[in-house]
């Protein structure tokens, strides 16, 4: 059981880092981006591509990828986003779609569908009370546990983020005030995108890279955003690492002592979620917590 705990955890810190920054967006511009398992693998594959074929230094080719994910996410908003979310809120869902079926073919066309991991030793796994990790999981997760510490520290002790907080509340009152909302628009949209990427990174390390993965990364991450209370970050954090924990134990547990579900249907627990959010509390689990700017 404290193995499954273990994996949760592995597993949830890599979910928080994807959902906490569309958490975010959501939040501040009330709108989906369906291809963010698309983007989440991009910053994983341009990090695997410049570590082990190029050669580059795994720290650099970590900025590599994360710097990828910020230049994505910045086309993305130019052309999928702004043009559309003005007009309806609802219109990204469409363009974001078809850009995830563009990257899929281009990762597909890169990549191929060959696994590929960042790292391919270190590996080895290190006993813990019982349990089992190695040490690049042991370093993902501190390192994930460390940025969001800073994501909190810079959203509730820096002017800047009283600026988001206010934009998140009304951007016209903000922009009243002579807060730029449209450029902490950008900006956001953009730090959702080197979230991302560090997932990809995440998975790179932990696992492998794969092209089938992005729409179980969205499906999941949307999941905790609806379960935590769309807009709510810190909601859409803690339920990651529920519904992490929870796939875990679905297919890690002898139910009534004999029955055993396979491994493949760890992926329908993130669908669950959204259909039982949906019919019975849609407002989410934590949607009346708010926060003056």
């Amino acid at each position: 059981m404290l193995q499954l705990l273990i994996n949760g955890l592995i597993a949830g810190s890599l979910a928080a880092l994807i959902a906490g920054g569309l958490a975010l967006v959501y939040g501040i511009l009330g709108v989906f981006n369906l291809a963010l398992g698309q983007m989440v693998l991009i910053g994983g594959y341009t990090t695997w591509w410049l570590h082990q074929v190029m050669g580059v230094s795994l720290f650099l080719s970590i900025l590599g990828g994360m710097g990828t994910g910020a230049l994505l996410s910045w086309g993305v908003f130019a052309v999928f986003i702004v043009p559309f979310y003005k007009r309806h809120r609802f219109l990204p869902l469409v363009t974001t779609i078809a850009l995830g079926m563009i990257l899929d073919g281009l990762i597909l066309l890169a990549f191929q569908e060959s696994p590929r991991s960042i790292i391919t030793e270190g590996k080895m796994p290190i006993r813990f009370m019982g349990t089992y990790l190695n040490l690049p999981q042991m370093i993902m997760i501190m390192l994930t546990v460390l940025l969001l510490c800073l994501f909190a520290w810079v959203m509730h002790g820096t002017a800047f983020g009283r600026r988001l907080r206010a934009v998140v509340q009304h951007d016209y009152a903000a922009m009243s005030l002579g807060i730029r909302a449209p450029v902490l628009h950008r900006l956001i949209f953009i730090a959702s995108g080197v979230l991302a990427a560090c997932g990809g990174i995440f998975i790179g390390v932990d696992m492998n890279l794969s092209p089938t993965l992005a729409f179980p990364l969205t499906i999941k991450a949307y999941a905790a955003v609806i379960a935590g209370g769309k807009g709510n970050v810190w909601g859409a954090i803690f339920c990651a690492y529920a519904i992490s924990l929870l796939e875990q134990l679905v297919v890690g547990v002898h139910w009534f002592g004999t029955l055993y579900i396979p491994a493949g249907f760890q992926s329908t627990v993130a669908l669950l979620v959204i259909i039982l959010f949906l019919l019975l509390r849609p407002q989410g689990l934590f949607s009346s917590t708010t926060r003056a700017a």
